[in-house]
């Protein structure tokens, strides 16, 4: 039997009622928004419930640290969006009480809001017909429409705190941010090259502005001189379970930040939540039980020195660990890189030149340059238009994969006409199924897979495809993390080179896949043992 949606449902039996006959149509709109918005908060309780009475090894967790959890793995951005909103909070006192400013300088009305939002909204409207543009925010950013409209408007307060007119009226303190970003003594002569970009008038007659590349550059010169002269503390950093972020003397608590973003969530996301929070909770366990598990000052010491190098770079930790390594945001990442350099500890005395040399060899495809060439059939578990999560969309994906799967075994089509007539693509899924040569991190990222979803899957479908697959044969089903495929391997090219462990460069980055793999390995047996209520 279909299953209607319970929003659906009910909006159903609104339009049914006699009374919601009676009405006009702007008052019928009303009352159906009502009952909607009714609906959808009940589900939202529902979801919120899904977070009590988690067990691992007999050992109940604390409901917050999940309910933090979620706020970091979908709302990782807001978090970092939060710490902002603190650093506006204090400017704006001190430029209040210092009598430079007054407080309706920043008030920003949602007219202002909707403004600033119109021509994204008109453009993305205009490329996509027919698709809502509130739900694709939802399933892409994990938001409301409220929760957005409550982000672009403190992404607006902060240039009206931090950069008001013209560069010689902004703060001081945005001032010293952006000479601490520059090089040596140049601070002073850049920001007054800022000013006199910006002397007299335009063509129009309106005061010259900086164009909007050199206002976005000038905004992370602030942040991150405001980051660099703040003490800033998430959950890693021995936060108790009631707060998600502190900066400064201002928190934000973890009832509170969950409540924020809960109306974006999916059943999934907090499912995700669960899960992870679990998953680390029985592989700290674990090596708690064999002395290997890093103390808190050992942690911070240790993460300290692995980020200096990076983090005074473009590629930042930051960098490396959201758009590289697939974590929703850095918490995460620095959650699971605590577990694995405790892990790397219990193994240290396998970290050896004949060790790493074995494994670079195994590899070296990775290492080395390698490509496979692959076609896929996917089979979506999240709407091809807006992305987001469809109900029982993983069961459903694979019913529908094996039913095509079948087809194929009974030669009913071949790999390629159901290819050819295939339609599970995502909007922006240029290439159609067939990926062509791809090294191992870049077929990852088509599978949608990363290093944070292959601890929680407890399998890379892209490793399977780039190292095992048989080249030529159609193989499935086979799941991802948010679909099923049926895949094809057409060919592979071998390593362009040897890779030589006793080069230091090389022996670093075999030694970081080294430890890798050894953790994915041993958690999955950890995993398998452990007892989930």
């Amino acid at each position: 039997m279909h299953r209607v949606p319970l929003v659906a449902m009910a909006a159903l039996a609104v339009v049914a009622s006699p009374l919601f006959a009676q009405q006009d149509p702007p008052a019928q709109v009303k009352a159906l928004q009502r009952e909607v918005d009714d609906l959808n908060e009940r589900l939202i309780q529902e979801r919120a419930k899904l977070l009590t009475q988690l067990k691992v090894n007999g050992k109940e967790l604390d409901a917050r640290e999940v309910m933090r959890e979620a706020v970091y793995l979908t709302g990782g951005k807001l978090v970092e969006a939060k710490v902002a909103n603190f650093f506006i909070l204090e400017e704006l006192k001190k430029q209040v009480e210092s009598g430079k400013r007054k407080p309706e300088e920043f008030m920003v009305s949602e007219q202002d809001v909707m403004d600033q939002l119109a021509p994204m909204k008109a453009e993305f409207e205009s490329k996509n017909p027919g698709v809502d543009f509130w739900e694709v925010v939802r399933s892409q950013y994990g938001l409301s429409k409220e929760t957005f409209l409550e982000q672009r408007k403190e992404a607006i307060q902060f240039d009206r705190v931090f950069f008001p007119g013209a560069p010689r009226d902004w703060p001081d303190i945005t001032k010293e941010a952006i000479k601490a970003q520059t090089q040596s003594d140049q601070g002073p002569a850049f920001l007054a090259q800022l000013e006199k970009a910006t002397e007299g008038v335009d063509e129009k007659g309106q005061p010259k502005k900086l164009p909007d590349f050199w206002v976005n550059m000038m905004r992370q010169f602030v942040q991150k001189g405001l980051r660099s002269w703040s003490d800033i503390r998430y959950a890693s950093h021995g936060l108790p379970a009631d707060v998600v972020l502190k900066v400064n003397d201002l928190e934000w608590k973890t009832a509170e930040a969950f409540d924020f973003i809960k109306k974006g969530l999916f059943v999934q996301d907090i499912e995700r939540a669960m899960q992870e929070v679990a998953v680390r909770e029985a592989l700290r366990q674990d090596l708690a039980a064999k002395g290997a598990y890093i103390d808190d000052d050992t942690f911070l010491k240790r993460y300290e020195e692995y980020r200096q190098p990076y983090d005074t770079t473009p590629f930042t930790v930051e960098v490396i660990a959201t758009r590289f390594k697939g974590y929703p945001c850095l918490e995460a990442f620095r959650a699971r890189w605590r577990l694995i350099t405790s892990f790397g500890d219990m193994i240290k005395n396998d970290v050896n030149d004949a060790n790493l040399q074995a494994h670079a060899d195994k590899r070296a495809a990775f290492f080395a340059d390698g490509q496979v060439d692959c076609s896929l059939i996917p089979f979506q578990a999240r709407n091809p238009k807006t992305g987001a999560w469809e109900p029982d969309g993983m069961a459903s994906a694979k019913a529908r994969c094996e039913a095509a799967f079948a087809q194929l075994e009974a030669k009913k089509a071949t790999f390629d006409e159901m290819l050819d007539r295939h339609t599970e693509f995502f909007a922006n899924d240029e290439k159609r199924g067939r990926l062509g040569m791809l090294p191992l991190n870049q077929l990852r990222q088509q599978l949608r897979e990363s290093e944070f979803t292959q601890l929680l899957d407890g399998f890379s479908l892209a490793e399977f495809l780039f190292f095992e697959a048989e080249t030529g044969k159609t193989v499935g089903p086979l799941q991802g993390p948010d679909g099923w495929f049926i895949v094809r391997v057409n060919s592979r090219t071998p390593a362009r080179r040897k890779i030589d462990v006793k080069v230091e460069r090389e022996r670093e980055l075999v030694k970081e896949d080294y430890i890798t793999c050894r953790f994915f390995t041993w958690a999955s047996e950890v995993i398998g043992k452990a007892k989930f209520e």
